[in-house]
């Protein structure tokens, strides 16, 4: 007899406690529910958009700027705005797709 089971009868009663009472959902915890899942949705999002931004300033400061300086000269900031602009357009391209294939899920 697997350890689990203590006897054939409390196996056979299993089910009928299992199916007797189904909780209600009241509108209450339904709505709580919902703001909780707002409210995780809204962290991820905070959460997404500073890892964006940490990766842009760390890529972008590595592959642009040789030598701090006071003031960024003419190429650095150039440099800067072009690789800003890359990681924005293939963040927005990615999550694009990301959404898509979410939703095609659902």
């Amino acid at each position: 007899m697997p350890f689990w089971s203590s006897s054939s009868s409390s196996s056979s009663s299993a089910p009928a406690q299992s199916t007797a009472a189904q909780p209600i959902i009241s509108s209450d915890s339904q709505k709580l529910k919902q703001d909780i899942q707002n409210q995780i949705s809204q962290e991820l999002a905070v959460a997404n958009a500073t890892e964006l931004v940490r990766t842009i300033t760390e890529n972008c400061f590595d592959k642009c700027i040789d030598t701090p300086q006071a003031q960024f000269d003419h190429f650095q900031e150039t440099c800067i705005a072009q690789c800003k602009e890359k990681y924005m357009r293939s963040w927005n391209t990615i999550s694009r797709a990301y959404i898509a294939r979410i939703q095609n899920q659902s």
